[in-house]
């Protein structure tokens, strides 16, 4: 099927990424692998990319020794700037749906940050030209708990479930080309669940509604008509994230609270089934210690109403201590509104000091005039960027498009003092001077890299294979001379 052909219809885009660490701000997408199918699960096509190491980023030593890649792998590939232009444009092609596996807990933001760090827009791929986006993590929660026909089910030496995809493709046999984590791997075991699923074709088109915002909204604003909604006088339902664990099935009951006041497109609930959940009270606001869920219309917190079949899938402990909740708010609705209204109101604290590269979310959408000056950014030719750069007069823009140079263009460091000031803090030697992201984490450093590449040969290097051991030398030698750069730079 041509390019041509295919871009006039819906597909699917089954994709995995694998990266330098996980902070979605400051680590960098290594590899990025998809298929695109049709809607019936034929495929079209495939894209597999690899992408240099850039020299500011300070390789994890955990993922690494997960994903295995190497200097060997890396060298082959393509600098982050290009990269970044073909995995927007796959998944922006009109009429795309996007598809990973707890991709919109992880993949999707690292992507998001990927795009605006090389200034393209972050989200287009979830909402323009009939782009839109699927997670099969939670698609697989809902097979497991209400179809377990359609698929083996592995169970871990501990006795209980896992929803680990390598656990899942290994005891369902799915046609893989490589090892688990590698990219392309792990997409064609996403596309076996996929057509494990899609035999099932009423549960298979019921769950394509979640990821619709407004099919989403439709099902949350029925959530009153349940019989224990309509008992409690609220909006009672059952949320499956696989953060609940496999002790209570991946469900628990919780309770819609309302809208967030600064953030219009989130929804609060507080889940019902934890002991002693009003035991603390917080002193100084006077509130319950209440840990609210912030869900947004089409995202990967599936909410069902509580209707007696879904309802029996809780455990008899889980309940028994939600009716006993829902009992203690009826009886004390002052103290639990005044709770509610604090976390309706909660802001983020804005970080002062927040680096270029985390600044997605705090200063928000590029404005028209920024777009502009993006647009000319893009199609200026490579030799004259720089200069074109000096005219810009959003700083944002400006100095994103300056890092753009040095880590894709071979510009020097010096020529741009913001960024170099910034490699000079990646040695980690003060920890007044650290890289600081938009939850007040910060960037790995050298410094901390090889500490824990000592605690990792400490305490597991026996046990390692040779090829991990070869992987633990070259990161160590890499590093090092990453701190040797960074200090001549300082």
């Amino acid at each position: 099927m041509s390019l041509i052909s295919y871009k006039k219809m819906q597909t699917l885009l089954f994709y995995d990424i694998e990266t330098s660490g996980l902070n979605p701000a400051f680590d960098q997408v290594l590899t990025f692998a998809c298929i695109r199918t049709d809607l019936s699960l034929n495929e079209i096509g495939r894209e597999d990319i690899v992408i240099r190491l850039r020299d500011d980023i300070v390789p994890s030593p955990g993922a690494f020794l997960t994903h295995r890649l190497d200097a060997q792998i890396l060298e082959t590939g393509i600098s982050e700037y290009h990269a970044a232009l073909k995995i927007h444009s796959l998944l922006n092609t009109p009429q795309t749906i996007s598809i990973g596996y707890n991709s919109l807990g992880f993949d999707d933001e690292f992507l998001r940050f990927l795009f605006y760090r090389n200034l393209l827009d972050p989200y287009t791929h979830q909402f323009a030209n009939g782009c839109r986006r699927m997670d099969m993590l939670p698609v697989t929660l809902i097979y497991y708990l209400f179809c377990p026909q359609a698929l083996s089910w592995p169970v871990i030496d501990t006795g209980k479930s896992t929803m680990k995809l390598e656990h899942l493709s290994l005891q369902n046999k799915f046609k893989t080309s490589g090892r688990a984590h590698e990219a392309m791997s792990d997409v064609e075991s996403v596309v076996g669940l996929a057509t494990a699923f899609s035999k099932y074709s009423e549960i298979w088109s019921y769950v394509q509604g979640f990821f619709d915002k407004n099919a989403d909204l439709k099902r949350m604003n029925s959530l009153k008509n349940s019989k224990l909604s309509k008992a409690y006088g609220m909006d009672l339902a059952l949320m499956i994230s696989v953060s609940f664990g496999s002790d209570c099935n991946y469900m628990a009951p919780v309770v819609y609270v309302g809208g967030s006041v600064p953030y219009k497109n989130q929804s609060l609930w507080i889940r019902l089934d934890k002991e002693g959940m009003f035991d603390q009270i917080d002193e100084t606001l006077g509130v319950y210690d209440l840990i609210t869920i912030r869900k947004k219309p089409g995202d990967q917190f599936f909410i069902l109403p509580v209707l007696d079949r879904f309802w029996e899938k809780l455990s008899p402990t889980s309940r028994t201590v939600c009716i006993r909740n829902l009992d203690f708010i009826k009886q004390n609705m002052s103290g639990f509104d005044k709770t509610v209204g604090f976390h309706r109101n909660f802001e983020y604290a804005q970080v002062p000091d927040i680096d270029l590269d985390a600044d997605l979310y705090q200063s928000g959408f590029f404005s028209f005039q920024d777009k502009k000056e993006i647009a000319i950014f893009h199609k200026t030719e490579e030799k004259k960027r720089y200069q074109i750069t000096q005219s810009f007069q959003s700083n944002r823009v400006r100095m994103l498009a300056q890092r753009i140079l040095v880590r894709n263009f071979n510009e020097k460091p010096e020529c741009v003092p913001e960024f170099h000031t910034h490699l000079e803090r990646l040695l980690g030697i003060d920890p007044e001077k650290s890289i600081k992201g938009y939850k007040e984490d910060v960037k790995l450093t050298c410094a901390k890299a090889l500490e824990e590449l000592r605690k990792i040969e400490a305490e597991a290097i026996q046990s390692f294979e040779p090829s991990q051991k070869d992987l633990l030398r070259w990161l160590k030698s890499y590093i090092q001379n990453q701190s040797a750069f960074f200090a001549d730079a300082v």
